[in-house]
């Protein structure tokens, strides 16, 4: 296996490439090319290396919105609040949860976290586009060199497209990068998912074709990831033998397999699990700017008595939002279950402050003054402030305890992913000896016992256990028709639910929102009659 190492920024790459920003600003800028070196856009797009530059700057494009710290950094957390595995308690991000935001054209929440998505994924294609369309024409430069350029765009364009298409559902799709001569043409009509799921499959059965298992710089698109994002298309496509032959490939490639639970999220996340992360340690690929992640999902321990931040106890935390309680029993069905003990979740935060001891406690005993409650709203609201079970997913070991300003690499797709993808297509094609292989393999990977029985249920509940927060959830829920009704079911708890002012967000909830309202900025820059989500008019 080849040694890897992160990209280093250099000199002469783009920060983020050019300020154009698809509908994003008024028609007399809206052309503006703002350049953030000495590098000219003639460069970028018309020699091998310029290209190979703007590749570098597609993964620094694509790390924006995880580090933007807008809101209290709720935008990279949006599809974790309103999947049904969280629980919204305070600040910017709860509002999410509580449907109080993101959830019509009119609330601020859809003007800003909303249309912020809608913003960075075309921008993010645009620039793909403009990169996929030079290095096709360009003619000094070798084919294999072309192909690796090609291979990487592609698979972020595809990136792109997906995510847009899963999130607002009526999308339009381009492979034309923006120019003086189409700058103000508006798209009329959205694309038909045969239009995109066509685009989809095409770019990335390219890129497969043409990446290799381990890159040579951690941080950029492998083949592996390239297979794990065709087998999430094919499921969205029903196409389960696509799903479970890409699985496959890559579950026997020998190039990656399963660690041991705390070694999942530990250090830089360069292991042989991650498929694709974004990366935000210093002087990596587009390094350098932290996020706030972790500060949103870890509770704030560290105002109960005998409490100070540490480390051990999983850092700063605001409390603003952390697992439900339907998660939190999930992965207490079996006590053995490791992915609880300081792994993926902190469960339990010990007393480590002596000076300040309540009676009865000594160091190292678990927090435990506050009661979830049922009804006393003062009682549940310290519990969840203070000593709710966190998530360690986002957290970086490497910084003080007290600052919430952390540089963690963040789990886009890793291979117990690609498992349970496997083991829900085998499923669906009536191999259940290989699709209880595959889902046990993750199950016993955390010292749970291995099933003999599966079903969809089964395979959601796992994945529950093993992904809640990475931001898979609210799609996987979306393509197996699932959504509203578990929301309905298990959306945040039902004590907090019953707390909001504005009312019972499961009472607020409907159907249609599984797709995502394209913001009003958003439709006022697209042609007359391009349709707007049903239920949102």
């Amino acid at each position: 296996m080849k040694n890897k190492h992160y990209i280093v920024s250099s000199k002469g790459v783009f920060a983020v490439l050019l300020s154009l920003v698809l509908f994003t600003s008024c028609e007399k800028d809206f052309l503006e090319d703002s350049l953030h070196s000495d590098t000219s856009v003639d460069f970028l797009y018309s020699t091998a290396e310029g290209l190979e530059s703007a590749v570098v700057g597609l993964y620094s494009l694509n790390r924006n919105i995880y580090q933007d710290q807008s809101l209290n950094g709720t935008y990279p957390l949006i599809l974790q609040a309103k999947s049904d595995l969280g629980v919204g308690i305070t600040g910017e991000v709860s509002l999410y949860s509580r449907l109080l935001w993101g959830a019509s054209l009119g609330d601020y929440g859809t003007t800003s976290g909303i249309n912020a998505h809608w913003v960075h994924y075309y921008r993010l294609a645009d620039r793909t586009n403009a990169i996929i369309k030079s290095a096709e024409n360009l003619t000094d430069i070798g084919q294999d060199r072309r192909d690796q350029i090609l291979a990487e765009a592609k698979t972020m364009r595809a990136h792109a497209f997906f995510s847009l298409y899963r999130l607002f559902n009526n999308i339009y799709i381009t492979t034309e990068p923006t120019t003086p001569e189409n700058a103000f043409d508006v798209p009329q009509d959205k694309s038909s998912p045969e239009e995109i799921f066509a685009l989809l499959r095409s770019d990335l059965d390219f890129a497969i074709q043409h990446l290799d298992y381990t890159p040579e710089q951690f941080g950029r698109w492998g083949q592996g990831a390239a297979r794990h994002l065709r087998a999430k298309v094919a499921m969205w496509e029903n196409d389960w033998a696509e799903a479970a032959a890409q699985t496959d490939a890559v579950i026997n490639s020998g190039y990656h397999s399963l660690v041991p639970t705390e070694q999942v999220f530990a250090g830089s996340l360069d292991n042989s699990e991650s498929l694709f992360t974004v990366n935000f340690m210093k002087e990596t690929i587009g390094g350098g700017s932290p996020h706030i992640m972790s500060w949103n999902v870890v509770a704030g321990y560290s105002d109960a008595p005998g409490m100070i931040q540490s480390v051990e106890n999983g850092g700063a935390g605001a409390g603003f939002m952390s697992l439900n309680q339907y998660v939190i029993d999930l992965l207490n069905e079996d006590p053995d279950d490791n992915r609880k003990n300081g792994t993926y979740y902190v469960f339990e935060y010990a007393y480590n402050d002596p000076t300040a001891l309540p009676p009865g406690k000594e160091l190292g005993d678990p927090l435990d003054l506050y009661e979830n409650h049922p009804t006393d709203q003062n009682e549940f609201m310290l519990y969840y402030r203070r000593q709710n079970p966190g998530v360690l997913k986002f957290f970086d070991e490497n910084v003080e305890p007290t600052d919430r300003n952390h540089f963690k690499n963040i789990m886009i797709y890793r291979l117990a992913e690609t498992y349970l993808i496997g083991a829900e297509a085998h499923m669906m094609l009536n191999n259940t000896t290989k699709a209880l292989e595959y889902l046990n393999q993750v199950r016993e990977r955390a010292n749970t016992d291995p099933v003999n029985t599966i079903d969809l249920q089964a395979v959601l509940d796992e994945r529950a256990r093993e992904l809640a927060f990475e931001g898979q959830r609210w799609f996987t829920l979306k393509r197996t028709g699932k959504l509203y009704e578990f929301l309905l079911d298990h959306m945040n708890n039902d004590n907090m639910n019953e707390s909001y002012p504005e009312g019972n967000p499961k009472e607020l909830l409907r159907e249609y929102m599984k797709n995502w309202p394209i913001p009003q900025q958003q439709m006022d820059l697209l042609g007359p009659n391009y349709p707007q989500n049903e239920g949102y008019n």
